[in-house]
């Protein structure tokens, strides 16, 4: 799936993923309690993405999760 990154935030950009695979949010961070040893505190994860201060290692793990990989390519 290719996307287009124009003024798009990141907690539509993460629902958009979730509902693709099928998943929702709280059985996202459930998984990535189970993988990754974080917090599975739904309001905590759902406050980060709404105001946009998820750090790029967690949403390298939410990819990842989800079964993606990031991938930087030039233009």
């Amino acid at each position: 799936m290719e996307y287009k990154f124009e003024n798009i935030k990141i907690i539509d950009f993460i629902k958009t993923l979730t509902v693709y695979k099928g998943t929702s949010l709280r059985k996202l961070i459930a998984k990535l309690a189970l993988q990754k040893g974080i917090s599975d505190c739904y309001s905590n994860f759902y406050a980060k993405l709404k105001k946009e201060t998820i750090k790029f290692s967690e949403v390298a793990d939410i990819a990842d999760a989800l079964g993606y990989e990031i991938i930087f390519k030039e233009k």
